[in-house]
């Protein structure tokens, strides 16, 4: 699968962009950043479980980006259809998960898209975890810019409004694979999404 265009992402991407719309005020800035070609890495802060499927629906007009997602999500059977549908791949976080990692480099080395959270997993506002390195060694891997993204206004869903998210402009792709080299620009990728909550 390519850029995740199916009709189950097209709906529900659809369906979403319109709730949020009509429901929390949804806003869109920096769309005109993303690369409409070539392999690209959608990084993103998360703090709610609504982040994804935002993300989704406000790239979704310029790409449709393949999501890494937490092996849990794909327990019940009609999640894992569903996320499936939706071009999701499932991830153990518990350790280190060559299969998820080798369909995620297959994704980038095709020149399609993958949306990740550098984090790892939700970090709620006030709250500091050092990022994976996983967005440098796919990066350096396969020579993916790394689009910086940032989700506004979920921390406290379904209460906050409006939403909000924001397009960085893209990173040069990683040129190291080795760990300090990746812990740094990890960090750098997270500087980025971070500058763009404060903008």
């Amino acid at each position: 699968m390519s850029d995740a265009d199916g009709r189950c992402r097209l709906w529900s991407e659809g369906f979403v962009r319109a709730l949020a719309q009509a429901v929390w005020g949804l806003r869109v800035t920096g769309l005109e950043r993303v690369p409409r070609s070539g392999a690209l890495l959608v990084a993103c802060n998360h703090v709610s479980v609504v982040d994804a499927p935002l993300l989704a629906a406000a790239i979704g007009p310029a790409r449709r980006p393949r999501f890494l997602g937490k092996k849990e999500l794909f327990e019940n059977p009609a999640l894992d259809w569903f996320f499936r549908s939706a071009g999701c791949i499932p991830l153990d976080r518990g350790g280190a998960d060559l299969g998820a990692m080798r369909t995620a480099l297959a994704v980038l080395e095709r020149g399609d898209s993958l949306a990740i959270f550098p984090e790892g997993t939700r970090v709620r506002p006030g709250e500091s975890r050092p990022p994976k390195t996983g967005v440098a060694f796919l990066s350096a891997r396969t020579g993916a810019p790394v689009l910086p993204v940032c989700v506004r206004g979920t921390a406290d869903f379904p209460w906050s409004r409006p939403f909000e998210v924001r397009f960085g402009a893209p990173l040069q792709a990683a040129q190291d694979e080795g760990r300090e080299a990746a812990l740094a620009y990890a960090r750098a990728v997270m500087d980025a999404v971070n500058s763009l909550l404060r903008i």
